[in-house]
């Protein structure tokens, strides 16, 4: 979002690899070895803190939040979210990235610079925490799924959730342990409501194990690909 209330001279937009460079330098994004990008612990908390302020507003009251972030009027605010197509997320991203500069004592990025990082945060951000190679569920498909798979295992994730990542990093040696014929599937748990209110999952990670449609088995939190296989063992009684 252009942060520049007044018309005047065009202005040189800041050059993304820098902005993602500098990301990375203050810790906001992380790059592994392979290159790929993610968002750090800390900025996924205080991504986290702001969605819960910002991330359901009201029209109105997301309109008046840019207008006093942006120092415009109400009306340009209109404006520019309508124009440039402005969302929540973007907007949190925007705000999350100037506190992670505040916290790391760094000096904060002008407000161009900001639009520009939080652009690229959004990029970085999974749109799911379903991680890839795993089967995904949406909400209306959980029963269906169930209704046709006797023995199912359900991972419940959550984004910005740091045990989730951690069982992430070892998921492929936990699937390599569950039998073949189990159903494995995974779901984002805040776009879930359907698991969460019939199995009562209430924190991520979860894992739930489903029998002929029916609960025999749940862990919440982290849990090691052993402890994993030894909850699918027990809830489907084999040896």
């Amino acid at each position: 979002m252009d942060a520049n209330p007044n018309p005047g001279p065009p202005v040189d937009q800041p050059d993304p690899e820098a902005m993602l460079d500098r990301l990375i330098e203050v810790g906001a994004i992380r790059e592994d070895d392979d290159g790929t990008l993610r968002l750090s612990s800390a900025l996924h908390d205080i991504i986290d803190l702001y969605e819960q302020s910002y991330g359901d507003l009201p029209d109105q009251e997301f309109t008046e939040a840019v207008a006093d972030a942006f120092g415009l009027e109400y009306s340009e605010a209109v404006r520019r979210i309508d124009e440039e197509g402005v969302t929540r997320e973007e907007f949190v991203a925007y705000l999350s990235v100037r506190a992670h500069f505040e916290d790391e004592d760094e000096p904060v990025p002008d407000s161009l610079e900001r639009a520009t990082m939080a652009s690229l945060v959004v990029d970085v951000a999974p749109a799911t925490p379903v991680p890839q190679g795993m089967r995904e569920l949406e909400n209306d498909e959980v029963e269906p799924f169930l209704e046709v798979n006797d023995r199912a295992v359900l991972f419940v994730w959550r984004l910005r959730c740091d045990p989730c990542e951690s069982m992430k990093a070892e998921l492929e040696e936990t699937l390599d342990l569950l039998p073949d014929d189990v159903a494995v599937v995974g779901v984002d748990g805040e776009a879930a409501p359907t698991v969460r209110e019939r199995f009562d999952v209430d924190v991520a990670p979860a894992v739930v194990c489903v029998a002929d449609g029916q609960q025999v088995g749940i862990e919440t939190g982290y849990q090691s690909p052993s402890a994993v296989a030894e909850l699918v063992a027990d809830a489907f009684g084999d040896d």
